[in-house]
């Protein structure tokens, strides 16, 4: 279920108890114990690697898929939403889907106003299940102090199991590297939050890395064109150069990911516990 922050279904402001509300979900909506769900993204210049990316991910039947940003080439034009959301069109139909913001959506509007159940904010909190997914918008500004951040503490103040997803990476060996100075900040924040994994992309790739107890991964293989490894980056695990998508699945208190080619052939898995 979909419950964006400043939504009137907004936690927060009904001051509904968060464990009423899941209780509620799974008792009355048919939520399951059992999620799946897909994280893949940069897929902004090659509609025909994104069609077969979809055509992948439906096989898996996921219940929500999150795209962690640069949907288009500039973001500019509504033509490019609409080939974008035509190439989505047989995933939406079995999944929900919930974009974030990347450097590519240059038009901020225009990326509202094509996902109008984000309610006019780019950054936003989705429940799936008994998961909490934080999709930032790393295009604003994110800094100390800033709307973004003292709206990412206030959330993080809750005591949930959560998954956190935007644009720009904090670890990454790729060509862009960490080029906003996440690194300064955000895994000092997360460190003291119940966020367990971060999904990012910018850099076309795939990467693993392990920060302090955190997994850091970078999806940016959607269709953007693939790029080689620039940078050191001490805490990667794992860096392959492909076109890929990740599926998760939840098997008791913890979620299985798996990283799939386009060959279906996995690349890499790795659990992520207490969830």
């Amino acid at each position: 279920m979909f419950i964006p922050e400043k939504s009137p279904l907004s936690g927060s402001q009904l001051k509904i108890p968060l464990s009423f509300l899941i209780i509620f979900l799974f008792t009355f909506l048919g939520a399951s114990l059992e999620a799946r769900f897909a994280i893949y993204g940069d897929t902004r210049s090659s509609p025909e690697i994104h069609q077969q990316v979809v055509q992948q991910i439906v096989l898996h039947k996921p219940e929500a898929t999150f795209h962690t940003g640069d949907l288009n080439s500039s973001g500019k034009t509504q033509k490019e939403y609409d080939n974008f959301l035509q190439i989505i069109s047989p995933l939406c139909q079995i999944s929900r889907f919930f974009p974030a913001r990347g450097n590519h959506e240059k038009d901020l509007s225009l990326f509202l106003q094509n996902f109008p159940f984000l309610n006019g904010s780019s950054y936003y909190t989705v429940y799936q299940d008994s998961i909490r997914f934080i999709i930032l918008d790393s295009v604003l500004d994110l800094s100390p102090g800033s709307e973004q951040f003292n709206w990412l503490q206030k959330q993080l103040k809750e005591d949930i199991p959560s998954l956190l997803i935007l644009h720009h990476p904090v670890f990454s060996s790729g060509e862009h590297s960490d080029e906003l100075g996440l690194q300064l900040f955000l895994p000092e924040l997360l460190q003291k939050s119940s966020v367990k994994a971060v999904f990012s992309a910018h850099d076309h790739n795939y990467e693993r890395s392990e920060f302090k107890g955190i997994t850091y991964i970078v999806t940016g293989g959607g269709g953007a064109p693939l790029r080689e490894k620039e940078h050191a980056n001490p805490y990667s695990l794992v860096f392959i150069k492909t076109h890929h998508y990740l599926i998760g699945e939840r098997e008791g208190k913890s979620i299985i990911f798996k990283v799939y080619n386009l060959d279906n052939k996995i690349l890499d898995s790795f659990t992520i516990k207490e969830m």
